[in-house]
């Protein structure tokens, strides 16, 4: 037990220490805020090189009012400004929780571009609310109504182009009602319309591509579900339903305009859920027994609706002192459910894979710390930390249940094959017990008869009818070899048993048995190892050449022989049908996979010491078997 925690401990930490460096590493070089390029200072940016900017510097920005170039140009002296960077503030609260969190706003940021007009974009990604677009006075684009008293919302990712040159200034006046817990904030991205399309598209292609692998593994939980009826294959694909609700939003909003309420709550709701799948899928993986982790499942379900209603009261009653309550109750909860989690899992190391368990859940907890440790991140390609976490646990966890599977379908074979071999040692003690109870009455009748035979030898004896009696019995004889016609294959009565069996079949069938075997009534061998030997190798047999034309003369020779401390089996058959193999597996032909027959053959051998070899050659498949062994007088 020791042992194992120590090692669950060495493996939380590696995981652990990989996950919070791949995080590190995206959020230096994969992270609009740490992006190279220069920043804006006081508002005013400098575009010296062609290539993409993503204008999180300062902006020279104007709280509570909604304002066009035409106004600010009159009236720009009377109005309060201050200069932010982009994702300094979650609200239009500016960080003051006695403040509402919506309202409007004007970001204003000048351009100095080279001289030479070229044609450039600026991408709004992820721009809560509505917005109007102004560069150089001119409206060039828009997303829903932001005037107030004609507030119209919507939320889609937008690239707008112009043709400019010199000194440009660019304006964003947005009205913004999200939510102050969700954390996520816009970067707008400038560069040549190739530039910020090219990134955009290879952001949604990911998102996409990640999307429609969970949902693949979700279709394949729900089959598998119906296929087993296994519970927590039901709560894994709940799982990843939750993981594609929390994380759609990017490709939806590449094409769709959609409300920020209930968007980002529905967002928020599968987020939480997904804590109470995660425990209930560990707690069948683990085969708990327990109340708890069933009672947390439906605590941590429970508090994902009621956050889910929460922050659609406080968006409806603008309350930000409310929303930041929310945003810490939900830290309090991602740590506990992490850490929970965590505990059950090194816990509970010495349970079947529940090392793969392990670092799914590692990874997950990892990319909670690594957004909380850095905040400031919005990647330029890919997803946000929590979505490469989810993809490690959702991965983990399927691999987990796919091995389950996999042992659950190969012990099924295996126990079909077992309870099939089953079946037939009784139909050769059946068969057995049939031909002893036939001899015992032909003995029986044979023990009748001879009184009459006896008498009528006496009778010819006291007449001195030699001749007669010399005739009777020759004629007495003949009978007798006529019914002695039993074959004693070996004197291992087991062995003999089973080469009975098949012998009778191929009788049956008209096909010829070969044989040669000397094989000792008491070796070091057990009975039940020699019957899995020459049981399955000739059940082989049998199958080869039951469907093979009787024009080709098809035949099964059995030959076994003691030599030098060696105990030799050679079966050899006949066969038509093509064969496949990896290695020294063979395909089965009765069903998918590898068959189990020589597999247990081989198993056999390897386990007593010796070698097992199989061969084809012109038509004829051969198995030469090679065992240590030792004689009845020598054990």
């Amino acid at each position: 037990m020791k042992k194992n925690r120590k090692y669950s401990l060495i493996l939380v930490a590696a995981v652990f220490a990989l996950s919070m460096g791949v995080f590190f590493l995206l959020y230096c070089f994969d992270n609009k805020y740490t992006a190279k390029g220069d920043r804006a200072i006081q508002g005013i940016l400098y575009i010296q090189e062609d290539s993409v900017h993503y204008l999180t510097g300062e902006w020279e920005y104007y709280p509570n009012l909604l304002l066009t170039p035409r106004e600010l140009e009159e009236h720009k002296e009377e109005y309060y400004s201050r200069y932010i960077s982009i994702g300094e503030y979650g609200g239009m609260d500016l960080g003051d929780e006695d403040k509402s969190p919506f309202g409007s706003g004007t970001y204003r940021l000048t351009l100095v571009l080279p001289e030479k007009e070229k044609r450039y974009a600026i991408g709004l990604v992820e721009v809560f609310s509505s917005y109007n677009l102004y560069v150089n006075g001119n409206l060039i684009g828009q997303v829903g109504n932001p005037d107030p008293e004609n507030y119209k919302e919507q939320i889609q990712n937008r690239v707008f182009t112009f043709e400019g040159k010199g000194t440009v200034e660019m304006m964003i006046s947005v009205t913004d009602w999200h939510s102050v817990s969700s954390g996520i904030q816009f970067v707008p991205v400038f560069g040549s319309p190739l530039q910020v399309n090219l990134i955009r598209g290879l952001s949604i292609v990911g998102d996409a591509v990640y999307l429609a692998l969970t949902f693949f593994v979700f279709l394949f939980a729900v089959y598998m579900f119906v296929r087993t009826k296994k519970t927590e294959l039901c709560f894994f694909a709940l799982l990843c339903v939750c993981v594609i609700g929390y994380s759609f939003y990017p490709v939806l909003h590449a094409f769709v305009p959609v409300k920020v309420q209930p968007s980002y709550g529905l967002e928020t709701l599968f987020y939480y859920l997904m804590f109470a799948c995660v425990v209930a899928v560990q707690q069948k993986i683990l085969c708990d027994e327990g109340r708890f982790p069933e009672i947390l499942a439906v605590i941590l379900a429970a508090a994902g609706v009621l956050i889910f209603a929460a922050e659609l009261f406080c968006s409806g009653i603008q309350s930000a002192g409310g929303l930041y309550l929310i945003s810490g109750i939900t830290e309090i909860m991602k740590w506990f459910s992490a850490a929970y989690l965590m505990f059950r899992s090194v816990k509970d190391i010495q349970q079947k894979y529940n090392s793969v368990l392990l670092v799914g859940i590692t990874a997950y907890a990892s990319s909670l710390a690594a957004d909380r440790i850095w905040k400031a991140y919005e990647p330029i390609v890919g997803g946000w930390f929590t979505e490469f976490g989810s993809a490690v646990l959702i991965f983990c966890v399927g691999l987990t249940l796919w091995i389950e599977l996999a042992n659950a379908y190969r012990f099924q074979l295996t126990y079909g094959e077992y309870s099939r071999q089953m079946e037939q040692k009784l139909l050769m003690q059946k068969q057995h017990y049939e031909e002893l109870t036939q001899k015992m009455d032909e003995i029986s009748k044979m023990r009748h008869d001879m009184r009459h035979h006896l008498r009528t030898v006496m009778a010819y004896a006291q007449q001195e009818k030699y001749e007669e009696l010399m005739k009777y019995l020759q004629e007495y004889a003949s009978v007798m070899t006529k019914e002695e016609k039993t074959v004693c294959y070996c004197r291992n009565m087991a062995v003999d048993a089973v080469i009975h069996f098949y012998a009778g079949e191929l009788k049956q069938r008209g096909i010829l048995l070969e044989h040669d075997m000397m094989l000792p009534k008491n070796i070091s061998i057990s009975d039940t190892d020699l019957c899995k030997i020459y049981g399955n190798l000739l059940e082989n047999a049998v199958d080869a050449v039951a469907e093979q034309s009787r024009e080709k003369n098809p035949y099964v020779k059995i030959l076994t022989k003691i030599k030098n401390k060696k105990l030799l089996i050679e079966i050899s058959n006949t066969y038509t049908n093509k064969i496949q193999r990896k290695e020294d597996r063979f395909y089965s032909t009765k069903h998918e996979g590898f068959g189990i027959g020589t597999a247990s053959v081989s198993e056999v051998v390897q386990k007593a010491g010796g070698y097992v070899t199989f061969c084809t050659e012109d038509g004829v498949f051969k198995v030469n078997i090679f065992l240590p062994v030792k004689t009845a007088a020598e054990v």
